[in-house]
């Protein structure tokens, strides 16, 4: 066994994502460790046959670690109430104007559009980088990089059950709020729709007296927030036509190799802008922060012209021009309406060859077989070849595929991304457009595995 374990990849330095060894996981393995050692102390003392020593040592591991982080719980759960008030009194002494961003999809987006805009536009803004939506994330955040000069903060709530976005409410107290989206996401978390709006609508009751509230009028859960939780001023955006009023729309869309023109209407006015992003969904994306930094009293023209200079989120719907080939790269997670914007912006791109890669989507409770389906339907009309990856929705795409009167011969499966990969650098020819969509983590290939 210990051959084996010697022999086994490091997941330090093999994998798409490494293993990274934080000072807590390094504590949690280290008091595993001596409770392993006392452990095989008491097994030599105890009077048990040494066969059966072997099998409980061997099967012990896991359950240190737990053991480890019990023992650990009490002092780690008051370092982290320490951090959090001193990140709350921190916050409340610099006293920024505080927007909150939530939605099932498009948080990361908006919280990066929105803090680049309202920097530019307004003054300076704190917004953490990357995808922080945590508790403990954004008080790391805050203790080592909010300073006195930002008069703006634009906070990413994330909702892991019930109670977590009221909390984050706690910490950094919202003047404003964005909804993006209460959709089909997450639903293994939750168990349903209706708990994902329950989760979400903690952010707008959470408004005080002189909030703002904007929300997708796209989106069923999202408008129905903007009548249940009306704030003093509510501003409903969005991009298609017959849904109700709007106060912020995007029309007259043209999309381009390097990106996408469009208009806004605002208050009466029209305002022509460019970005260099592609789908409807970066656009409503960027319609949000528009609607919220034009009403916290930024100009709507300097707005589009910080816009122009804004970069996709990475890996998400992140077009890629090599020249001879495009490369769509939404990889990062994928939901059943990112995923049809995700195939839009594939069908629109000019080019010849359309390929999607993709293991489907996660997380989707009950409905998964259902969505998956219905999506590979919908893929099976746009695109030319489709490569599967896993099984996890392997079945699924396959009679999707099928009823969408895609060729069996058109869709191929492959067990890992990277053979997926290796056989597109094969096959590739100019003029191609490639899909990547999704991307299921190691943990969770290793888990079908098993």
């Amino acid at each position: 066994l210990f051959t084996m374990g010697y022999l086994e990849k490091d997941p330090r330095f093999e994998g798409k994502k490494k293993l990274i060894l934080t000072q807590r996981a390094r504590t949690i393995y280290v008091v595993a460790l001596a409770l392993g050692i006392v452990l095989m102390v008491l097994l030599s003392l105890l009077p048990i046959p040494r066969f059966f020593s072997f099998i409980l040592i061997c099967q012990s591991p896991a359950f240190l670690l737990v053991c480890a982080v019990i023992f650990l719980r009490p002092k780690e759960r008051a370092l982290q109430e320490k951090l959090k008030r001193e990140a709350n009194q921190k916050f409340l002494r610099i006293a920024p104007r505080c927007i909150g961003v939530t939605g099932s999809f498009g948080k990361t987006s908006v919280k990066n559009m929105l803090g680049e805009i309202l920097s530019m536009s307004l003054a300076p803004t704190f917004y953490p980088k990357a995808g922080v939506n945590t508790e403990m994330g954004i008080t790391r955040e805050i203790r080592e990089h909010m300073n006195d000069s930002q008069r703006y903060a634009v906070i990413e709530m994330g909702a892991y059950h019930e109670g977590s976005i009221a909390r984050l409410c706690n910490l950094t107290p919202v003047n404003a709020a964005i909804v993006t989206a209460v959709h089909l996401m997450h639903l293994e978390r939750f168990g349903g729709v209706e708990q994902v709006y329950r989760a979400k609508s903690e952010l707008p009751r959470a408004l005080g007296s002189n909030g703002i509230l904007v929300v997708n009028g796209d989106n069923p859960g999202a408008r129905k927030m903007a009548t249940e939780f009306r704030a003093p001023e509510t501003y409903v955006y969005g991009l298609e036509a017959g849904l109700g009023a709007r106060d912020a729309e995007l029309s007259d869309i043209k999309t381009g190799r390097h990106g996408t023109e469009f208009t806004i209407t605002w208050r009466g006015r029209h305002y022509p802008g460019f970005v260099k992003m592609h789908g409807r969904s970066s656009l409503s994306n960027l319609l949000a922060s528009f609607t919220m930094a034009a009403a916290l009293g930024a100009d709507p023209e300097l707005v589009l012209a910080v816009a122009r200079n804004l970069e996709p989120v990475s890996n998400r719907l992140e077009v890629k021009d090599y020249g001879d080939y495009i490369q769509i790269n939404d990889a990062y997670n994928s939901n059943p309406e990112g995923f049809r914007c995700a195939l839009e912006v594939l069908k629109d791109l000019p080019g010849k060859r359309r390929i999607l890669i993709t293991p489907g989507m996660i997380e989707l409770g009950d409905r998964k077989f259902e969505e998956n389906k219905k999506i590979a339907t919908l893929a099976a009309s746009i695109c030319d070849l489709v490569f599967v990856v896993n099984e996890e929705n392997r079945r699924a795409f396959q009679e999707g595929l099928a009823e969408g009167g895609r060729p069996s011969e058109a869709v191929h499966c492959f067990e890992k991304r990277d053979q997926a990969l290796n056989y597109l650098a094969q096959i590739r020819a100019a003029g191609d457009i490639v899909l990547l969509e999704n991307d299921l983590p190691d943990l969770h290939e290793f888990s079908e595995v098993f």
